[in-house]
C-alpha cells in the first residue's frame, strides 16, 4: 500500500485534509498516511523523500527580512525542479470560458525567484533574473514527452525574448532546438504579454504552454481564472525520486469561518495522486462526484456561493 505524506498546514489546511482522508476511505483507495503539520521542514521533507508522495496544504508563514518564503524554502529543501499546472474546466463550475484545457509547465529552480536582490544605491533595488541551459532544457524535455505521452498536439514556449535577449533569448532558443526531436508535435512561440491577451480572448487556443518560473507563476493563475479559480489548476511538483501535489494558495479561518473553507481544490490535487499511483478509476470516481457536488450548486464562499466545507464533505461522499 502506497504511504503518503499529507502535510495538513495551517488556516484551513487541516479542515481541507480531513475532508481528503474520509473521502480517500469512502474510495476505498489503498492509500496510508504520514501525518505531518509542515512547519518542520526538515521532518516533512524526509518523509517525502521516504515515501516518494506528498500530499500539501497551505503552510502559512509570516514574511522574514532577509529569508525566502517558506513555499521557496520548501521546495529547494525537496529539491523540486517543476512544475506541472493543469488548468482544465470543471462541469458545474462557472467559468469566464468553457472548454479549457491547458498545461502550463513551469521551470521550479531559479528566474528572480533565486532570491538575489541588493541595494546598489539609496532607493535603489536590483533583482538578479537566473536562467541556466541545463533547466531550460529540462522543462522542455518534461513539457515536450508529456505532450507526446498524452496525446496533445501542441507545445508553446511563452517567453520575453524581444527584451531579455540573452536569458530569454536562450530559453526560446532550447525550445527551437528541442522540437526537432518531436516532428510529431507542432511547436511555436509567444511573448508572455500577448499570451496573457490571448488566453483572457481565447484560452482554447492553447495546448501545453512551457514557462520560466516568474512567467509559469502568472500564466498558470490567469489561465485558471478564466477557467473558475484555483479549483481548476492542481500543482504537481516534480524532483529527483519525488512528487509533490501542492495547493499553494488558501486562506484563514477568519476570513472564511469554522466551516467555510474550499475543499476542492486539495479534492482535485488527490485526484492527480490516484491517478499516479495507479487507481484510475478511483481518480475519474473521486472527479465525477466533485463536479456532481458543483452542478447541485455547493459552491464555497471563496466561489461566490454560501456552501460549507462539511456539505461538500457530504455531498461528495454522498455522490461515490
Amino acid at each position: 500500500m502506497p504511504v503518503v505524506t499529507l502535510i495538513e498546514g495551517d488556516g484551513v489546511g487541516p479542515m481541507v485534509a480531513s475532508v481528503v482522508r474520509d473521502v480517500v476511505q469512502h474510495l476505498g483507495a489503498p492509500i496510508s498516511w504520514d501525518v505531518q503539520d509542515g512547519h518542520d521542514i526538515d521532518a516533512a521533507v524526509a518523509s517525502i523523500r521516504k515515501h516518494g508522495l506528498g500530499l500539501k496544504a497551505k503552510v502559512l508563514s509570516r514574511p522574514m527580512p532577509k529569508v525566502a518564503p517558506y513555499t521557496v524554502r520548501f521546495r529547494r529543501a525537496l529539491g523540486i525542479e517543476l512544475y506541472e499546472r493543469h488548468v482544465h474546466s470543471l462541469r458545474g463550475l462557472p467559468a469566464r470560458a468553457p472548454n479549457i484545457d491547458i498545461m502550463v509547465m513551469r521551470e521550479a529552480t531559479e528566474d528572480i525567484y533565486a532570491g538575489f536582490e541588493h541595494q546598489s544605491a539609496p532607493g535603489v533595488y536590483e533583482s538578479i533574473k537566473v536562467t541556466t541551459r541545463a533547466a531550460c532544457e529540462r522543462v522542455h524535455r518534461h513539457a515536450f514527452e508529456w505532450a507526446r505521452a498524452h496525446g496533445r498536439k501542441r507545445v508553446t514556449t511563452v517567453h520575453k525574448a524581444n527584451i531579455m535577449k540573452k536569458s530569454d533569448g536562450m530559453f526560446l532558443a532550447v525550445g527551437n532546438a528541442m522540437a526537432a526531436e518531436y516532428p510529431d508535435l507542432a511547436h511555436d512561440d509567444v511573448i508572455v504579454d500577448a499570451l496573457c491577451m490571448q488566453l483572457v480572448r481565447r484560452p482554447q487556443s492553447f495546448d501545453v504552454l512551457v514557462c520560466g518560473n516568474l512567467f509559469g507563476d502568472i500564466v498558470s493563475d490567469c489561465a485558471a481564472g478564466m477557467a473558475g479559480g484555483l479549483a481548476v489548476a492542481t500543482a504537481i511538483g516534480r524532483g529527483p525520486g519525488v512528487t509533490l501535489f501542492e495547493n499553494t494558495h488558501s486562506t484563514t479561518i477568519d476570513v472564511v469561518g469554522e466551516d467555510g473553507a474550499n475543499p476542492y481544490p486539495l479534492l482535485g490535487l488527490t485526484c492527480d495522486l490516484l491517478r499516479e499511483i495507479g487507481e484510475l478509476s478511483a481518480s475519474q470516481r473521486l472527479r465525477r462526484a466533485c463536479e456532481d457536488a458543483l452542478v447541485s450548486g455547493l459552491h464555497t464562499s471563496d466561489m461566490g456561493g454560501t456552501a460549507t466545507c462539511s456539505a461538500v464533505r457530504s455531498a461528495v461522499i454522498a455522490s461515490l
